[in-house]
């Protein structure tokens, strides 16, 4: 008698489908500044030592006194985000290549974390009611609309704007990557480079900062997952169709200027995976990823947002 065999399809042990977000800039948007405790203030100068005296003297006459020196103070409050994962005895077991029982639990809970925060600060940082400094774009006005849009005089706008409100012209930019992809190919833009007749892949990030007037670019690629749970899968870039124009100091320092800052715990060292000994179910490991911040927002008119870009 012809015996039957199962037939078992194997896994492809060294390759797998599927996306891990990138092109993540949340920890590159502002100076990172570390606190010793979870709240605090950050303290601010006034501008009365910019004022124009007259000081003019001689003779026996006195010298005017004059207050130069005003101090207020904002306060910063750093939350705590947290989730854990559970890898089961039966999850090693059971797991094969190319999945790694608790490689693909960390990487999953890590990943959550860091969207999370990428959403939240770009959530605030492209917000009206936040960026009080703003322009929404009208259709002709977009940048997709190549003949019509003048992205070079709504840059100046951008420029001139936070230079009249905290007294620096923006040296940073953060866009998304749809944006930069439009504006690469800008005829206005390739032309004010004098690119208009021989480039046609477009301008590079450093070209493209070069053109909105800026130091350092920062272009947003990360997408999220914008399906409920058991819904059919739809990602959806975490960066809107925006332009943010702001100040970026190198670091922390006394008496600048800056958009904001991340205020972060001193006695921790960013994002951690925590791994420990689960008796229930028997032989598990359960993991925690943590990460501690404030989005710091100390002056908004070193910023400016331009709505709707595309």
């Amino acid at each position: 008698m012809a015996q039957n065999k199962a037939i078992v399809d194997k896994l492809l042990s060294n390759v797998s489908s599927g996306y891990q977000a990138t092109g993540l800039i949340a920890d590159q948007l502002l100076p990172e500044v570390k606190s010793v405790q979870k709240t605090g203030k950050l303290g601010k100068h006034g501008t009365a030592h910019l004022r124009i005296e007259r000081s003019v003297t001689g003779g026996r006459g006195e010298y005017r006194r004059v207050e130069t020196t005003a101090r207020t103070t904002d306060t910063y409050s750093i939350e705590s985000h947290g989730l854990e994962g559970l890898v089961t005895e039966d999850d090693y077991a059971n797991v094969e290549q190319p999945f790694e029982a608790e490689q693909d639990e960390t990487l999953g809970l890590t990943s959550v974390i860091a969207l999370e925060k990428e959403k939240i600060f770009a959530d605030s940082l492209l917000s009206t009611s936040i960026m009080t400094q703003n322009v929404t774009l009208t259709a002709s006005e977009q940048y997709t609309n190549k003949l019509d849009s003048d992205p070079i005089d709504d840059f100046q706008t951008a420029r001139s704007t936070v230079y009249d409100g905290c007294g620096l012209p923006p040296n940073a930019a953060a866009m998304s990557w749809k944006v930069w992809n439009i504006l690469r190919f800008h005829p206005a833009l390739l032309d004010v480079l004098g690119f208009k007749d021989n480039r046609p892949g477009g301008l590079n990030e450093a070209e493209l900062a070069s053109a909105l007037g800026v130091q350092s670019l920062l272009i947003a690629s990360g997408m999220y997952e914008s399906a409920k749970e058991g819904q059919t899968s739809s990602l959806a870039p975490i960066w809107s169709d925006d332009i943010l124009f702001y100040v970026r100091p190198a670091g922390p320092a006394k008496m600048q200027v800056s958009l904001g800052y991340q205020v972060k715990l001193a006695s921790r060292m960013g994002r951690r995976v925590l791994k420990y000994n689960v008796n229930n179910p028997p032989n598990s490991t359960g993991i925690i990823v943590d990460d501690s911040y404030d989005l710091f927002l100390s002056n908004v008119k070193a910023g400016y947002l331009i709505k709707g870009a595309i």
